[in-house]
């Protein structure tokens, strides 16, 4: 019953959505609409299987003390979905919601050496987030328009006993101001506060979405996502893409070697994708990703802080990437109703 159920509640969700960009659109055209041509059917849900494949880790203890080890794969099970709340022509509130889960399994060696804490704690460990946003779109006569961003996330264990759930509370802000040259050009500045590369901070942010021809046109946030978009027809498509990737997440391992419960444990990469996105059936779609991740920051601390404060240094190979994911979008009768 539940693939069933997530079908119905993938069709509901795209007409929601579908409906809120239709009344935006549509309404008054003096007001300016961000996206351009080109760009792809807003996504109403994704569920998303990614695996990270064979590579190599090095562990360095605050000691000193040096080990080394194979990851034989990662993997992250992420859903998101996305829906409107409020669509008038000068003002559209949307809520979504979002979660995931990352698991590491580490390859046994050939001959047993003294065992790393680290690495068998992560081997039984859940790494998960759960998380909520509001996304708000302030088109202005004209060509100009607003975007804002809020979102909370929690990360961690969330079974650490003697910690509320406030204690894994990650806020993420990112309004931009932008410009719609014409139907093919737009671009905005801005800044978004919260996780980069496993830490808290204020980052400038630059969106530049720009459709050159019928078949491409590029797709960007910077500095964390750059998508070159090739459009084999109006039912796929193919992306070639840059993206900054991290996570921060509360843990408590509970291991004699680390017996310290409130623990950070820090991770962030760059990331070289191919996907393909395939219509199936108007609505619904698949999408496959291949790559690589190539390792910045991974590790462990009792503290916020630099990575040099850190009680174990990891340091990882390139891994090769592969995604499988299914989405829903609205459906075609309701955007040409616009």
């Amino acid at each position: 019953m539940k693939p069933l159920f997530l079908v119905i509640l993938s069709l509901l969700i795209a007409q929601l959505v579908c409906a809120q960009i239709s009344k935006t659109h549509s309404a008054d055209t003096s007001f300016c609409v961000p996206s351009v041509i080109g760009m792809p059917r807003t996504k109403g849900i994704i569920l998303r299987q990614e695996y990270l494949m064979d590579y190599g880790i090095r562990s360095i203890a605050k000691d000193g003390t040096v080990a080394n080890g194979e990851i034989g794969a990662s993997s992250r099970l992420e859903f998101k979905m996305r829906l409107p709340i409020i669509s008038k022509p000068g003002f559209a509130l949307a809520a979504g919601f979002h979660y995931s889960k990352e698991n590491y399994y580490f390859e046994k060696p050939e001959q047993p050496t003294t065992d790393v804490p680290l690495f068998s704690s992560m081997e039984d460990k859940s790494l998960q987030t759960i998380g909520g946003a509001l996304y708000v779109v302030k088109p202005l006569r004209g060509n100009k328009f607003i975007l804002l961003r809020l979102s909370g996330d929690l990360n961690g264990d969330y079974q650490m006993n003697g910690y509320s759930k406030t204690n894994f509370l990650q806020f993420n802000i990112a309004p931009v101001f932008g410009w719609k040259r014409n139907e093919n050009l737009s671009y905005g500045i801005g800044f978004t506060y919260g996780n980069i590369f496993g830490r808290n901070l204020i980052s400038p942010v630059i969106s530049y979405n720009h459709t050159f021809t019928k078949n491409w046109g590029v797709e960007a946030l910077l500095p964390s996502k750059v998508k070159l978009r090739y459009t084999i027809n109006d039912r796929t498509l193919l992306y070639a893409s840059t993206e900054l990737n991290g996570a921060r997440y509360r843990v408590n391992f509970g291991n004699a070697a680390l017996p310290q419960q409130d623990l950070f444990l820090r991770r962030a990469a760059v990331r070289y994708v191919v996907s393909l996105e395939k219509e199936i059936h108007d609505w619904l779609w698949f999408s496959l990703e291949a790559g690589m991740q190539s390792n910045i920051n991974f590790t462990l601390s009792n503290k916020m802080g630099p990575a040099r404060h850190a009680l174990i240094q990891n340091q990882l190979n390139h891994a090769s990437l592969i995604s499988f994911s299914l989405f829903a979008v609205p459906p075609r009768k309701f955007m040409s109703r616009h």
